[in-house]
C-alpha cells in the first residue's frame, strides 16, 4: 500500500518589498478570521458544492478561498479562474486571484484584475487600495496617488491608503506632504512600522534630522539586521555631529550588507538547483545546492532541497543528514519535516518517528496534501486505520486528483472493516484509474473484487 511520496523542492524567491503591507490590505478586506483548520474542515463541503453545482461561480470562489487560505496558491487559482470564465465580473474573485499574482510579483497582472474589481464595485477600498499598491510598485506615481486618494475618500481611517499616499508624495520629491500622509497613518494605527519608516526616511530628506534619528532608532530597534535603516540612523546621527555612533551604524551596515550578499548568492545556487533538478541534471543540482551551502551552511531550503534530490538518486543515507539539518535550523519548514517522515517510513523504517515528523508538517501546513497522505499511509502501517482515513480524506478534500490517497482510503477502509464496501472499492477504483501502476501494491484479495 505504501508508495513512494514525492519530494517537493523549496524555491526561495526574494520579493522585493510590500510598497503596502499585505496585512493592512487585507484588513481593508475585512479578511476572514477563521483559522486554517476551520479552512481545511470546510474544504470537503466546499468540493462536495463545486461537485453538486459546476455551474456555480460562487461556489468555486468560497473553493479558491478556502485554498488560498491553506497556502495552496495553484489549486485556489485554478478554481478563481473557473469562478471568473462563469462570471467574469465577479469582484471577490478578481480580488482574490489578483492578490495570488501579486503575491508572486506579476503586478500589471494582478492590476488589471484590481482594476476590474474597482470598476464593478466602485466603493470598494480594498479593490482600489491594491490597484494602488500595484501601480506604485510598476511606478505610476499618479495612478496610484489617484487609487490612495479614492480609498481616503472611501474610508479616511484606512492606515494603509495614507501609507500609500505618503510613498507617492516621497517619491515625488513633496517630503513635507509625504511626512504629513505618514503622522495620519501613525495617528490612525499607532505603532505602524512602516509608517514610523517611512515618516523617518522623509524627515531626513527634508534634513530634519533630529526628530528623524529618534523614529529611526524605533525602526533599528525593531530591525536590528537592517543595513538600510542602519545606514539612515547613521547618517542621521552623523549629521547630528554624534561622529562616533554613526561610524558604529555605518560599520554594522556594512557587516549586514556582506551577509546579505552571501545569502543572495546562496539563493541564486539554491534557485539554479532547483531549475537544474527540473531538468533532470540531478548532479548538477547536487552540486548547486552544495555551492548555496558553502555560502550560507544555515540554508534551510537547501538542505531540504539536497537531501530531495539524493533521495531521488536512491542514496538515501546522505538524504537522511539534509532533511534533520534543515529541520534542526527552521522546524517550521513544512516540506522539509515531510521530506524526513519519508525517509524515517521508508528508510529506516521508524515508523512512530515518521509519524510525528508528518504530523508536525501538518501543523505547520494544514493544506499540505502529500504530508497528510503520508501521514495516512503511516497511521494505517500501524493499523490505526481510523486517524488513516482522516488523513487521506484531507489530502482528497485539498486535491481530489491526488491517486494515492484515493486507493489508501479504499484499502483503509476495508481494512478497518475487514469487508469491502461500495465507498472501498469505488475509491481503489479511482485511485487505479488515476494512477494504473499502483495496482502492484494492491493486496490480491482486494484486486480480485476490482473493476
Amino acid at each position: 500500500m505504501v508508495a513512494l511520496a514525492l519530494l517537493a523542492l523549496c524555491i526561495d524567491s526574494h520579493s522585493q518589498v510590500t510598497a503596502i503591507p499585505s496585512d493592512e490590505r487585507l484588513a481593508s478586506a475585512g479578511t476572514d478570521a477563521r483559522s486554517e483548520q476551520q479552512w481545511l474542515a470546510e474544504l470537503g463541503p466546499d468540493r462536495a458544492a463545486v461537485a453538486a453545482h459546476p455551474d456555480s461561480a460562487q461556489a468555486f470562489l468560497t473553493l479558491g478561498k478556502a485554498l488560498h487560505a491553506l497556502g495552496e496558491t495553484q489549486a485556489a487559482s485554478q478554481a478563481l479562474d473557473q469562478a471568473l470564465k462563469l462570471e467574469s465580473n465577479l469582484p471577490e474573485a478578481l480580488i482574490e486571484k489578483g492578490s495570488i499574482l501579486a503575491d508572486e510579483a506579476h503586478w500589471p497582472e494582478a492590476a488589471d484584475l484590481f482594476r476590474r474589481a474597482a470598476e464593478v464595485s466602485p466603493r470598494s477600498a480594498v479593490a482600489h487600495l491594491w490597484l494602488g499598491d500595484m501601480l506604485l510598485r510598476t511606478g505610476n506615481f499618479t495612478g496610484a496617488a489617484g487609487e490612495f486618494a479614492t480609498v481616503t475618500k472611501i474610508d479616511d481611517r484606512n492606515s494603509g491608503a495614507w501609507q500609500g499616499v505618503g510613498l507617492v508624495r516621497l517619491q515625488q520629491g513633496d517630503f513635507s506632504g509625504a511626512a504629513d500622509a505618514f503622522r495620519n497613518a501613525l495617528a490612525i494605527r499607532p505603532g505602524y512600522l512602516d509608517a514610523d519608516e517611512g515618516l523617518a526616511h522623509a524627515l531626513g530628506a527634508a534634513h530634519q534630522w533630529p526628530e528623524a534619528a529618534e523614529i529611526l532608532r524605533k525602526v533599528v530597534a525593531a530591525q536590528p539586521d537592517s543595513a538600510a535603516e542602519a545606514v539612515a540612523l547613521g547618517t542621521a546621527l552623523a549629521r547630528l555631529g554624534k561622529k562616533e555612533e554613526a561610524d558604529q551604524l555605518f560599520a554594522r551596515a556594512k557587516e549586514f550588507l556582506d551577509r546579505e550578499l552571501m545569502a543572495l548568492r546562496a539563493k541564486g545556487e539554491n534557485n539554479w538547483g532547483v531549475e537544474l533538478r527540473s531538468e533532470g541534471k540531478a548532479a548538477d543540482a547536487v552540486a548547486a545546492f552544495h555551492r548555496a551551502l558553502d555560502d550560507d551552511p544555515d540554508y534551510c531550503e537547501a538542505h531540504d532541497n539536497l537531501g530531495g534530490v539524493l533521495w531521488m538518486q536512491k542514496d538515501a543515507a546522505a538524504a537522511m543528514p539534509e532533511f534533520q539539518a534543515a529541520v534542526r535550523c527552521d522546524p517550521n519548514l513544512a516540506s522539509a519535516r515531510n521530506n524526513l517522515g519519508t525517509a524515517l517510513l521508508y528508510a529506516s523504517h521508524d515508523v512512530d518517528g515518521a509519524i510525528v515528523q508528518f504530523h508536525a508538517a501538518v501543523a505547520v501546513r494544514p493544506g499540505f496534501a502529500l504530508a497528510h497522505l503520508n501521514l495516512g499511509k503511516a497511521l494505517a502501517a500501524k493499523q490505526e486505520f481510523a486517524g488513516a482515513i482522516v488523513e487521506f480524506r484531507s489530502a482528497l478534500a485539498i486535491d481530489p486528483a491526488l491517486a494515492a490517497a484515493h486507493l489508501g482510503l479504499g484499502l483503509a477502509l476495508a481494512e478497518e472493516t475487514n469487508t469491502v464496501s461500495a465507498e472501498a472499492r469505488a475509491e481503489m477504483a479511482e485511485g487505479l484509474h488515476l494512477d494504473p501502476t499502483l495496482r502492484a501494491i494492491v493486496p490480491q484479495q482486494y484486486l480480485t473484487k476490482l473493476p
